[in-house]
This record gives C-alpha cells, sequence and structure tokens, in this order.
C-alpha cells in the first residue's frame, strides 16, 4: 500500500490506492428498480465500508457496534444502559448484549449508578480507554480510505443527507 505519512509520527494517510474496490454489478445484469432505490445503494455502501472495517480492526475484533459503544460509553461515562441504547437507536436488550460482550472482553464495566440505586452506569475498563483511543485512529483512517473518492465538499453532504433520514 502506498500511503504517505502524516505530520503525526508514526501514522500513515491513506492514499488513492488504498481505496476499497467496491464489488462491481456482472455485464448483462439488470438491477432494474434497484438502480432507484437508496436502501439498496446504501447496503451495497455499507458492505463496502463493513469489509475496510473488518480489515482494519481485525487484530482486536471489534464490531462495528461494539466500536460505536465504546465511543459513547467514553464521551459520556456513567451513562446507563437504557440511554446507550436511545442514543445507538437499538432496543434495551441490544444494548444488554453490547455491554456484556464489551465485559467479557473487559473494555468495559457496569457500576451503581450514583443518582439510581435501580440502575448501573456504565464506564470504560482502563484497557477500554486505551483501545478506545487506537480504534479511533484506525476508524478514522479507514473513514477517509472509504470516502476517498469523494472530495471533501461531497463527504460532508453524504454525511448531512445520510444524518437527515435517521434524525427526527
Amino acid at each position: 500500500m502506498a500511503a504517505k505519512r502524516s505530520r503525526k509520527a508514526g501514522t500513515t494517510v491513506p492514499t488513492a490506492q488504498d481505496i476499497p474496490t467496491p464489488p462491481s454489478i456482472p455485464a448483462g445484469i439488470e438491477l432494474d428498480i434497484l438502480d432507484d432505490i437508496v436502501g439498496y445503494r446504501l447496503r451495497r455502501a455499507q458492505v463496502v465500508v463493513y469489509q475496510d472495517y473488518a480489515r482494519t480492526v481485525a487484530s482486536v475484533d471489534i464490531r462495528p457496534s461494539q466500536f460505536a459503544a465504546m465511543t459513547i460509553i467514553g464521551a459520556n461515562p456513567g451513562l446507563s444502559q437504557t440511554m446507550l441504547a436511545t442514543t445507538m437507536g437499538i432496543d434495551r436488550s441490544g444494548a444488554v448484549i453490547l455491554i456484556d460482550a464489551l465485559e467479557d472482553k473487559g473494555l468495559a464495566m457496569r457500576v451503581p449508578s450514583p443518582v439510581d440505586r435501580r440502575t448501573y452506569a456504565i464506564m470504560l475498563s482502563d484497557a477500554g480507554q486505551t483501545l478506545l483511543a487506537r480504534l479511533k485512529e484506525l476508524v478514522a483512517e479507514h473513514d477517509i480510505r472509504v470516502t476517498a473518492r469523494l472530495s471533501p465538499a461531497e463527504r460532508n453532504q453524504l454525511n448531512e443527507l445520510l444524518l437527515r433520514i435517521y434524525q427526527d
């Protein structure tokens, strides 16, 4: 891979040669209505993004949902399972599964909530904080790589449009 050194010592910035090649549609295959369906295009793009993410973080075995949960917990130490679920747009039971997985890996912990005895506050462990710092670097490089075909203005526009689809 032909990556340039960034200003920060020891890190690299992906170049055009590092961009993942999206899977192409076989010649002669018609997509009919799929060509006009946003969900289909989002899913195809998501496959490319996920494959690059998986390669990027393969050595640490953290799923995108686990990274998202760690990031939210890291930015909001002590939040409840319910608040994590709401923030991620998932069911509370899904948040419990995520937290269980992070606890099993020694990356997060539940502690009694200082404001509500009926709930637990979620915190990252020291190992979780250390790993999250490294993951943020890896995922930032991954994000640059998978959006390298877009100009900065197009990248911002895409983020704004996607936000409008899922934000209330």
